[in-house]
């Protein structure tokens, strides 16, 4: 009975919408349909193999700037599939560069943490959108428990602002629409 309902009531809302003169993305926006249709500026965390074995379907070979190639773990720790929100702050002394924070959801900060303890003796690369951005090397092992957790790398202006902005998206893009309510102000007091 609750589907009947809940079909009726969508029934009703959109023909509402459409006699209003709303565009087929208005009511998808409206209904909470609106599902990107694809993932940009896609950020994922993968552990390197110390000892390779060759293993195809576990290790993949990563080209890095300086030619050389390192084997990374194929699957990340984590991604931007668990990453709600991103915000960036301008780093101090260096114009032009940015520090991004990152609000994983629960499953994000569980895998945030289990990054961190793994990378405090080893480094993981950051790939953004399968090609390498950058390492990351932990000082601190989190607890699970902070809302925002800062990415230890500064990031130029572009690449930052074009993360900050698709990360939303990318986030229901990996959910099926999924929507987590989105902070709009970055909270100066909050647990990092």
């Amino acid at each position: 009975m609750k589907i009947f309902k809940r079909i009726v009531l969508f029934a009703i809302a959109a023909v509402t919408l459409l006699q209003t003169g709303c565009t087929l993305e208005e009511i998808e926006e409206f209904l909470g349909l609106d599902v990107p249709k694809e993932a940009l500026f896609v950020l994922s965390f993968h552990r390197d193999v110390v000892y390779p074995r060759g293993n195809l379907q576990a290790e993949q070979p990563l080209r890095m700037p300086d030619g050389r190639t390192r084997i990374i773990e194929r699957y990340p720790i984590a991604s931007s599939h668990n990453i709600v929100e991103i915000t960036a702050q301008p780093v101090p002394g260096k114009e032009g560069f940015y520090r991004l924070f990152l609000r994983p959801d629960q499953k994000g900060r569980m895998m945030w943490m289990q990054l961190t303890a793994q990378c405090q003796q080893e480094t993981a690369a950051i790939l953004l959108d399968g090609i390498y951005f950058g390492e990351f090397r932990t000082v601190t092992v989190t607890n699970g428990s902070e809302t925002w957790v800062e990415l230890p790398l500064d990031v130029d202006q572009v690449r930052a602002l074009n993360i900050v902005k698709y990360a939303n998206n990318n986030y229901r893009f990996f959910n099926g629409g999924s929507r987590e309510d989105k902070m709009l102000i970055f909270p100066e007091n909050a647990k990092r």
